[in-house]
């Protein structure tokens, strides 16, 4: 009797495995970000936790675990079950943390399921109304007297504080890098004269650009940004081949099983159709758009090994 009972377990526990797929999600999930309330990362969050919830049929919360430029979330996220009911909203500071930390309590691509990207976007080259003709002139000051212009940036290691970094190395301006409180605070240093010029997202830039204030002198994507068609690349100007374009996606802890992974990457596509989804995250200044784990695998590792580089030339100390 024994016997019998050890050899019907593995078929009954075959059959039962599609019935829990099949089950799944039978309760709340999380979309977990390590940012502020408010900012791009929860505004994404929410939206796509709008959005997955109507189509997964279950409550899909959103919660904040700010702290070390998203690693602190990266790290809770890690050690959580793979079990598809927490998600994380990754952004490219991804991989950035992996380049700039020598040691970080979780390894960024193997520690996680990658599911889909959400959205992509460029920064701005952006300095005060009237002070440089165009990027060539500014850059051709910098070359002219090295140390004079000051960059400001949201934060030693942000992918923007790296993206700087990358144009000094590609154009030998010898920018001077200054760190602030976030791109909020860097375009204020920039309206008060404390820098020279900026480089972050079309939501810092934009309104002020848009009031006259600042000149929007370049873009850092390999082509020209559709909501701005009129600023010129990076890469057509003073730094041949530039093209830095920052992301969000949502990855969940390794181990997610492919059946679960189906249904949430197609929960994620499903939102990623609707219209209204598209126009509130373009309102963000992302161009929206899906992808599959292994593409946004792929992209955070060439980011890693590009970061890298930018971090031994420039010589940033790692933390």
């Amino acid at each position: 009797m024994i016997k019998k009972l050890l050899t019907a377990l593995p078929l009954a526990l075959a059959l039962a495995a599609p019935s829990m797929a099949q089950e799944f999600p039978d309760r709340s999930l999380r979309i977990v970000h390590g940012f502020g309330a408010g900012g791009n990362a929860d505004t994404v969050s929410r939206i796509m936790a709008e959005a997955m919830s109507a189509d997964l049929g279950q409550p899909v919360v959103v919660e904040s675990r700010p702290g070390a430029g998203g690693t602190v979330a990266s790290g809770y996220v890690a050690g959580e079950d793979g079990d598809g009911y927490t998600m994380q909203l990754l952004v490219g500071g991804h991989a950035v943390a992996a380049a700039l930390y020598n040691e970080l309590p979780y390894d960024s691509v193997n520690d996680f399921t990658f599911l889909s990207t959400l959205g992509q976007f460029p920064f701005f080259v952006a300095a005060r109304a009237g002070e440089y003709e165009s990027i060539t002139d500014l850059i051709e000051q910098a070359r002219a007297n090295p140390g004079s212009i000051i960059v400001g940036h949201s934060g030693v290691g942000s992918t923007q504080n790296l993206t700087g970094e990358l144009l000094d190395l590609q154009t030998g301006a010898e920018f001077i890098h200054v760190p602030y409180q976030g791109g909020a605070a860097a375009a204020t240093a920039l309206l008060g004269g404390e820098v020279n010029m900026i480089i972050d997202t079309g939501t810092v830039i934009t309104g002020q650009a848009d009031a006259g204030v600042f000149d929007v002198l370049a873009v850092t994507s390999a082509e020209r940004w559709p909501d701005a068609p009129d600023v010129p690349t990076l890469s057509e100007t003073v730094a041949p081949g530039f093209d830095v374009v920052s992301w969000t996606g949502l990855g969940a802890p390794a181990g997610v099983p492919d059946d679960v992974v189906a249904i949430l990457s197609g929960a994620i596509a499903n939102a990623l159709a609707q219209p209204d989804v598209q126009e509130r995250i373009a309102a963000l200044g992302a161009a929206p758009g899906g992808s599959t784990g292994a593409e946004l695998q792929a992209l955070i590792e060439r980011q890693i090994a590009v970061w890298t580089e930018v971090i031994d030339a420039a010589g940033i100390e790692r933390r």
